[in-house]
């Protein structure tokens, strides 16, 4: 008996916590993320042999401020992702070259939240923005450049996930995002990510 009430009263909490208040909530809200991040460089031109070892998964983190209004929301992002270094290396085991690349992104993000309101729904989500790019990749013995760029360029990025609504306010985004962040030299570069967040509403 003490065991089916402990479980009866387990889940009055948690139907308490989920429980609709008496008008959902719209408006502002902050988001936090994080995951996993992979980039991708087309080994054409003066990174024909140099891309490899850049598509490591990587720490993504992001902080969003936006708008919500029943299926639609839109916000802005800062993106910041954790740097890549890649060293090849010589047939006796020495060091040859050093490659290094770090992206992060501001970014204007729109969702359609296809079920709105409920305890879960799909969403799909569309953004442009800016991305600040940083590559160089150098002979080791030689110190010679054998490649350099500091440079922004415009982004855009696709994606869709699941939201699962905690209570009114709070929500979980699980999703995954493509970024197409223009080209270096006529090499596409692209990432691909997968995430989780948390999103508030005020």
């Amino acid at each position: 008996m003490k065991k089916l009430m402990s479980i009866a009263a387990a889940l009055l909490v948690a139907l308490s916590l989920t429980k609709p208040a008496q008008a959902e909530c719209d408006g502002m809200y902050i988001g936090l993320r994080g995951g996993m991040v992979s980039h991708d460089i087309d080994s054409t031109g003066i990174f024909s042999g140099r891309s490899d070892g850049l598509d490591k998964e990587k720490l993504m983190l992001s902080g969003a401020l936006g708008y919500r209004y029943e299926w639609f929301r839109t916000e802005l992002e800062f993106v910041w992702r954790d740097y890549i270094k890649n060293t090849t290396y010589k047939d006796n085991g020495d060091p040859r070259y050093t490659t290094k690349l770090k992206t992060y992104s501001y970014m204007w993000n729109f969702y359609w939240d296809i079920l709105p309101y409920h305890w879960l729904s799909p969403y799909v989500n569309v953004g442009i923005g800016l991305t600040k790019i940083k590559y160089n990749s150098e002979d080791v013995a030689s110190g010679r450049n054998r490649g350099h760029f500091d440079t922004t360029k415009f982004t855009m990025a696709a994606g869709g996930g699941f939201t699962v609504k905690l209570t009114n306010r709070w929500n979980v985004d699980l999703g995954y995002r493509y970024y197409d962040m223009g080209s270096l030299k006529n090499a596409d570069l692209t990432a691909q990510e997968f995430y989780a967040g948390v999103r508030y509403i005020f």
